[in-house]
């Protein structure tokens, strides 16, 4: 059992800790690493996201968060649909290159993996260790982020594979204990 280190009190006047001590405390959370993708008449665009969970399985839906000022939460909301693409363990680039590490463009990124289509129009990965092609049903603004909750309509899964993880700032992977 991890003993308690530190606490921390909201910051005076707020009613909440500060956005660094916030990511400080979440970054001991291990996330899926995905790209989110989409497709359709506002083009093509795609990101890095750590920000995904299942919100029901019947009806099947995911909520997605994707920050405001992304390009690819622009086109999410024109093109009203998106793909949820866990990447495998050996996937680290593509995770740097649509989190905009070396400021590769857009069309360039999709062009380090293999995509397709499966209904609504956005890219799945071919080799993401699952795909969740999905069509928006809902947005929310709140604070720094847009929350996409979406109806899943298609599923791809690779047969095996390790999912890329995120954790204190760093890439790991799954191990069985």
């Amino acid at each position: 059992m991890a003993e308690l280190v530190q606490q921390r009190a909201p910051a005076p006047g707020t009613g909440c800790v500060s956005a660094k001590e916030f990511r400080g405390a979440l970054s001991k959370l291990a996330t899926s690493v995905t790209v989110i993708t989409t497709g359709g008449e506002a083009g093509l665009a795609g990101v890095t996201c750590s920000a995904v969970c299942a919100v029901s399985d019947d009806p099947a839906m995911v909520l997605v968060c994707v920050h405001g000022k992304s390009v690819t939460n622009i086109a999410i909301k024109a093109n009203g649909v998106l793909c949820v693409n866990c990447l495998q363990a050996e996937q680290r680039d593509l995770s740097q290159a649509f989190a905009g590490f070396g400021r590769i463009p857009m069309q360039e990124r999709f062009a380090l993996a293999d995509w397709g289509m499966l209904i609504t129009g956005a890219p799945h990965c071919k080799s993401a260790l699952l795909s969740l092609d999905c069509e928006v049903a809902e947005v929310r603004d709140i604070g720094t982020h847009s929350i996409f909750i979406a109806r899943v309509l298609a599923t791809t899964e690779s047969v095996g594979g390790e999912p890329l993880l995120y954790q204190q700032g760093t890439y790991v992977t799954t191990r069985v204990l």
